[in-house]
C-alpha cells in the first residue's frame, strides 16, 4: 500500500472510529436513530472543533488547513528565496551555500548608470535590460488590455444576438495553454505563415488593379467617399456629434496621416503618431460634449482632404516591394514587441472581460432608465454612471493585469525567445536563465533578481491603489 493510501486509511479510521466513540460517550441513540447518528458522524469534525475553540473559532479552524497549505507552498518559498538571495555558490542545498550578504544585489547594481545597461556588469546588463523591456511592455500592454477588456465587456453586456456565444468566444483563449497559443501564433506569423499568405494574395490582386489606368485617382476618390460618409454620420445628430462615428473617423485620420507622412517634408518621422494624437484629441472633444465639437470635425475633414490631395498613391501602394517576413524575428522594426502585446492581450483579455462584465451587471438598471428619461446621451451616461460605478472593479483588473504583465514569460519564451537580439528579453526570462539554464547556475543572483522584481511590482501596485483611492475620495 502506498503512503497516500495508508494516510487516507488512517484518517478514515480516526474519523469513523474516533467520531463514533466521541458521539456515543456524549449522546444516546436508539436503533431508529441510526440515520441521525450517521449524519452526526459526517459533521463530527465541525462539532469537535466547536467544542474545542467555541462557535467563534470554528471558521478559523476550518481555514487552518488551507492556510497551512498556502503557507507551505507560498510563504515558505518566499522566505527561502529571500534567504538564498544573500548566499553564493552553486549548490541547491541551503546549508552548503556560503553567506555573501548583499553581494548579489551589488553585482546587479554595479553600473555607471542603470539607465544604460551596457555600462553594467554582466549580471546588471541582463537584469536591467530585462527590467526596462518589461517596464516598457507593462506601460503599453496594461492600458491596451484594460481598454480592450472594458470595451468588450460593454459590448457583450448589451442585449445582442448570440450574446452567450460571443462571451464564450472571447473567454475561450484564456483556457488555452501558453504552448497552444504560441503554436497558433507561430503558425500565423512565421515567414510562410497565414498572415504573409494573406498579404501576398491581397498584394497580387491589388497589383492587377494598380496596373489599371487611374488607380490612384480611384483610390483617392474611394477614401474621400468613405471619409465623407463617416463624417456625415458623425455630424448627423442634432445635439452633439456621434462618439462612435467620430472614433471611426479619428482612426481613418490617423491612418491617413501615416500614409501621407506630412512630417517627412521637414525631415521628421512619426506622422502616424501625430495623426493618432489629433484623432484622440478629436474623440475627447466630442466625448466631453464641447460646443466646438462640430467645428473640430469639420476642420479635421478639411485636413483629411488636404492629405488626400498630397498622397502619391503610386509610391504608397508600391505592392511589388513587399517580401514575406518573419514577424517575430525582424530586428529594429518593433514588430516582435507589437505582436507580443497583441498575443498577450488576445490570450488574457477574456479573463478581465469576465470580471468587468460582473461589475457592469451589478450596476442598477434604474440609473440608466433615469438617464434615458432625462435624454442623456450614451457617452455622457458612460462617463457619469458606468465608469464611476465600475471603478472599483476596474481597479482590481488594473492591479491583476499589472502583476500578470510583469510576470510574462511563457509567451515570450515560446514565441521570440527574447529576440531578436534583446528586444523582447523580459525580467522573468532573465531570472529563469540565470538560475536554471546557464552552465554555471547562479541561484543567488536569480533569487536577488526575483526579490527586486517583487519590490518593483509592489511599488507599482501601491502607487496605483493610492491614485485610485485619491480619485474615489474626490
Amino acid at each position: 500500500m502506498s503512503l497516500a493510501a495508508t494516510l487516507m486509511t488512517m484518517l478514515g479510521v480516526l474519523w469513523i472510529g474516533g467520531g463514533s466513540v466521541w458521539l456515543l460517550t456524549r449522546r444516546s441513540y436508539k436503533l431508529v436513530q441510526v440515520p441521525s447518528f450517521l449524519m452526526d458522524l459526517v459533521g463530527f469534525p465541525v462539532e469537535y472543533a466547536q467544542s474545542i475553540w467555541g462557535r467563534g473559532g470554528v471558521p478559523y479552524a476550518l481555514l487552518l488547513p488551507n492556510m497551512l497549505i498556502f503557507g507551505l507552498f507560498t510563504f515558505v518559498p518566499m522566505i527561502l528565496n529571500f534567504y538564498v538571495s544573500f548566499t553564493g555558490g552553486t549548490s541547491i542545498l541551503l546549508f552548503n551555500r556560503p553567506w555573501v550578504g548583499l553581494q548579489q544585489y551589488a553585482d546587479i547594481f554595479s553600473c555607471e548608470t542603470i539607465f544604460e545597461p551596457r555600462t553594467c556588469s554582466n549580471a546588471g546588463f541582463s537584469f536591467w535590460t530585462g527590467m526596462f523591456n518589461t517596464l516598457w511592455f507593462v506601460v503599453i500592454q496594461v492600458p491596451v488590455l484594460c481598454v480592450v477588456a472594458l470595451v468588450t465587456a460593454l459590448v457583450v453586456n448589451k442585449n445582442i444576438r448570440g450574446r452567450g456565444f460571443w462571451r464564450a468566444m472571447f473567454f475561450y483563449p484564456v483556457m488555452l495553454s501558453p504552448v497552444v497559443i504560441a503554436n497558433i501564433w507561430n503558425w500565423v506569423l512565421h515567414r510562410k505563415g497565414v498572415l504573409n499568405e494573406m498579404i501576398g494574395g491581397t498584394r497580387d490582386q491589388l497589383s492587377v488593379m494598380a496596373g489599371m489606368t487611374g488607380f490612384d485617382i480611384v483610390m483617392t476618390v474611394l477614401l474621400a467617399v468613405v471619409l465623407m460618409v463617416v463624417s456625415e454620420r458623425a455630424l448627423r445628430s442634432s445635439d452633439t456629434p456621434s462618439l462612435a462615428w467620430t472614433t471611426i473617423f479619428g482612426a481613418l485620420l490617423a491612418l491617413l496621416f501615416g500614409w501621407a507622412n506630412p512630417l517627412s517634408l521637414i525631415g521628421l518621422g512619426g506622422s502616424f503618431w501625430l495623426g493618432g494624437a489629433l484623432a484622440l484629441g478629436l474623440v475627447l472633444i466630442v466625448s466631453s460634449e464641447s460646443r466646438h465639437a462640430r467645428i473640430s470635425i469639420i476642420v479635421a475633414g478639411i485636413l483629411s482632404a488636404a492629405l488626400l490631395i498630397s498622397i502619391q498613391f503610386d509610391a504608397v501602394f508600391d505592392f511589388g516591394r513587399y517580401r514575406p517576413i518573419n514577424w517575430l524575428v525582424q530586428p529594429n522594426t518593433g514588430w516582435p514587441f507589437f505582436w507580443l502585446v497583441f498575443v498577450f492581450t488576445w490570450s488574457h483579455m477574456g479573463f478581465y472581460m469576465l470580471i468587468l462584465l460582473a461589475g457592469l451587471q451589478a450596476i442598477p438598471s434604474d440609473l440608466y432608465e433615469a438617464a434615458r428619461m432625462d435624454a442623456t446621451r450614451p457617452a455622457r451616461a458612460f462617463w457619469r454612471i458606468t465608469l464611476p460605478l465600475i471603478m472599483p472593479t476596474l481597479t482590481v483588473v488594473l492591479v491583476l493585469a499589472l502583476i500578470r504583465s510583469f510576470q510574462i514569460f511563457d509567451e515570450v519564451y515560446l514565441l521570440t525567445g527574447g529576440g531578436p537580439g534583446r528586444e523582447t528579453f523580459m525580467i522573468v526570462q532573465n531570472i529563469y536563465e540565470v538560475a536554471f539554464t546557464n552552465n554555471n547556475k547562479d541561484y543567488g543572483e536569480g533569487a536577488a533578481g526575483s526579490v527586486l522584481m517583487a519590490v518593483v511590482i509592489a511599488i507599482f501596485t501601491f502607487f496605483q491603489l493610492w491614485i485610485t483611492r485619491r480619485q474615489s475620495e474626490l
